[in-house]
């Protein structure tokens, strides 16, 4: 049974991590992204390819950052965590507007920018949930996460229109200001340290030496990240993709809105799903889904076909954000949860901004999308049998809480 958190109740918990996510760092500069690489190129006359990649320094330090962010959750708490994120992210989007004068300046102001908000991510929002829910963690979770596909889903599309009236500089200084209006009074009023931390942490499942010499670890690892990898590199590049298909840059921003919206049907109806049945082979069968989205890609030259493999891409992602947590925790217990899902989640950051650029790149400019797909789609097929293939993970030592 879930403990009581706090005056505000369990569902205030829940629905303020998920305000939390939806305004998360990744939304805006990796998600979010997408929408801002034609308007900086028409806008500026920087190569395409360049703007493009920009999203994976972006993805390296989120992802280098999140072991760091994992271990300042367990020393000093979410709380105190998001409190200091929601401002630096905000300062962060906002210096992008104003400092990208040329394009090693940009590149300098995003980078800088993800370093300041990379504490504005999952990590400590699920810290927060995995700490306070036990009997119904993996509903719980898919809730909270929901609100990453509702913020892929209206994020970009709101940015694309922003940038059509006032500018692609406007919109970073916007999307700033946006967030820290939200995730601060949240981290001040909403969001509490789960009391299970403490305790757990004295008693209960591995610690990070520990975890790192067992093969479960590193098959979950190397399987998140080729999931994410593969299927964010298919949603993200998706609007531009459909420019090169012919589609208006408003219809090319609404595909974002699909992933988005099959991200929030996954995410809720997998959460539950994680509760009920064996979770290892419910989250292989998941990982198949960007496999499908690009072999779709592959055999079509349409505009309706992009919008039918972003719900696959969306479903992928929608699952990896829920299986992350639940696995770990049930894997290796709460003793050094943050640390751990920090490293996780540093691969599945990577993977965010990786992928795209070397689809991007492996497209040449949109003249070899078959080959770029192709390959795609074969890495999308390692991650569902890397996790089948260690018991460990079907068959924990310890349950997390």
């Amino acid at each position: 049974m879930e403990r009581r958190t706090a005056w505000l109740g369990p569902a205030a918990i829940v629905v303020g991590s998920g305000l939390g996510m939806y305004f998360s760092i990744g939304i805006v500069l990796i998600y979010g992204f997408s929408v801002f690489i034609l308007p900086i190129v028409e806008d500026t006359g920087w190569d395409r390819t360049a703007v493009a990649a920009v999203v994976a320094p972006i993805a390296i330090v989120n992802g280098l950052m999140s072991p760091v962010v994992g271990a300042l959750t367990d020393r000093f708490g979410p709380r105190r965590v998001l409190i200091a994120s929601s401002i630096l992210m905000a300062l962060g989007l906002t210096a992008v507007g104003i400092t990208s004068h040329s394009l090693q300046a940009f590149v300098a102001a995003v980078t800088i920018a993800s370093l300041l908000g990379a504490a504005q991510t999952g990590v400590p929002y699920t810290y927060v949930i995995v700490g306070w829910f036990s009997a119904r963690r993996g509903l719980a979770l898919g809730i909270m996460l929901s609100f990453v596909g509702l913020g892929i889903a209206t994020v970009p599309p709101a940015l694309a229109f922003i940038i059509s009236l006032w500018g692609w500089r406007f919109a970073f200084v916007a999307a700033g200001i946006a967030a820290m209006a939200i995730t601060l009074p949240v981290a001040f009023f909403v969001i509490r340290d789960p009391p299970a931390a403490s305790k757990a942490a004295r008693s209960e499942g591995h610690d990070v030496p520990q975890a790192l010499r067992t093969s479960s670890f590193w098959l979950m690892l190397a399987a998140f990240f080729l999931n994410y990898f593969a299927a964010a590199a298919g949603s993200i590049s998706l609007p531009v993709q459909l420019a090169d298909r012919g589609a208006a840059p408003a219809q090319a921003a609404f595909v974002m809105s699909m992933v988005g919206l099959s991200f929030i049907v996954m995410r809720l109806g997998f959460g539950a799903l994680l509760d009920r049945f064996p979770p290892v082979p419910l989250t292989a069968l998941a990982f198949l889904a960007p496999v499908v989205g690009h072999l779709i890609l592959l055999n079509s030259e349409g505009q309706a076909a992009a919008y039918v493999s972003a719900v696959f891409f969306g479903l992928a992602t929608g699952a990896e954000g829920d299986a992350i947590g639940f696995l770990l925790a049930r894997r290796f217990g709460m003793r050094s949860f943050g640390k751990l899902f920090g490293i996780n989640y540093m691969a599945l950051t990577m993977g965010a901004g990786l992928g795209p650029a070397m689809l991007h790149f492996l497209a040449q400019g949109g003249t070899r999308y078959d080959e770029a797909l192709t390959v795609f789609a074969c890495i999308g097929a390692i991650a569902p049998l890397l996790l089948m293939l260690d018991r460990g993970i079907r068959s924990p030592e310890r349950v997390g809480a």
